[in-house]
């Protein structure tokens, strides 16, 4: 087909095509497929569950499928709520079902919809199989179990994907300085470490951008000194939350362990790794992230520090995902 003589969009009367205003959604979407916000489109059970799931407001871009059909693609929304009929399933097995967005367009194919005018040209649908040829934007998962009718909330795993996600990355690299102070580890319960938390960079204050919905945090401290002869063992982790609060929620914790009978004092670096979601009341608000450490009761006191050849090291990334929330 040559080039269309009329690209999209032409004024003074001429006739601008459908193909290209999908083409437009395409190009604005890098043509992906997906929930435009990450709230958008999420399906829960019933507030009384029941025979039907509820699918919440929201947008989202589908791309074509259709057979021979290239760089165009659809957009979707939901105004308010759907609640989505599922069917019961038989006694003899459960079911694993899916629930999406699929387009109804009699251009490449299909009945025409009772309006021409208001449609339908998309609608929900509840299958055992996903569709072949024909544009949909996947929602949910639900596992069904044999002769149940009733769709409870624990059935249903989100498989909504953000079309076009956005992220920002943290880094914040802090060396340590000779006029630190609190350089040595202590507590068996919990510090922050090195110091206090506030003039050696235990403390990190973040903005964090309101898209954010998880995060990636690679915390890392560097070149612990362990003193010879000392045996050094406990736990590090980090930890985060609102400026007034910023031991609230905290990471995994990681193990480090010296060599006890080393004849002369070394240095390792400890690195965490953590992928976790942001609180909602941390998103779009500036918070802290606390480094924290602890020795073991069996440890030798001070026997592991940080000091003026030692830093700490901030990095991730804040991710705009599919909210799982329920709330």
């Amino acid at each position: 087909m040559p080039l269309r003589p009329v690209p999209w969009a032409i004024g003074n009367g001429a006739e601008n095509s459908v193909e290209l205003a999908r083409a437009g959604i395409t190009s604005a979407t890098s043509g992906a497929t997906g929930i435009a916000e990450p709230g958008d489109f999420i399906v829960k059970a019933l507030p009384t569950p029941g025979a039907a799931v509820r699918v919440h407001k929201g947008g989202g871009v589908i791309k074509s499928t259709y057979p021979g059909v290239f760089g165009q693609s659809y957009a979707v929304q939901e105004q308010s709520y759907t609640d989505v009929p599922v069917a019961a399933t038989g006694s003899s097995a459960g079911a694993t079902k899916y629930v999406y967005v699929l387009i109804k367009d009699p251009q490449y194919g299909g009945q025409n919809p009772p309006s021409v005018e208001n449609g339908p040209y998309n609608d929900y649908a509840v299958t055992t199989t996903l569709p072949v040829d024909q544009p949909y934007l996947l929602l949910a998962k639900i596992n069904q179990p044999k002769s149940t009718a009733t769709i409870a909330q624990a059935m249903i795993e989100d498989l909504r994907k953000v079309a076009n996600p956005l992220w920002e990355p943290i880094h914040r690299s802090r060396p340590s300085l000779s006029t630190d102070t609190g350089m040595k580890l202590s507590s068996t319960t919990g510090e922050w470490f090195p110091g206090d938390g506030a003039e050696t960079g235990a403390r990190q204050i973040v903005d964090v951008p309101d898209f954010a919905v998880k995060m990636i945090l690679k915390p890392s401290w560097l070149s612990v000194r362990y003193d010879a002869g000392k045996n050094a063992f406990g736990q590090f982790w980090l930890s985060y939350g609102p400026n007034d609060n910023p031991l609230k929620y905290s990471t995994q914790e990681f193990q480090f362990d010296s060599a006890g009978a080393a004849a002369n004092a070394y240095r390792t670096n400890w690195l965490g790794s953590a992928y976790v979601t942001v609180p909602k009341e941390c998103r779009g608000a500036q918070i802290t992230f606390a480094f924290r450490a602890r020795r073991d009761p069996a440890s030798a006191n001070n026997a592991a520090s940080m000091d003026g050849l030692s830093g700490l090291d901030l990095s991730g990334f804040f991710l705009q995902v599919a909210d799982p929330s329920t709330e």
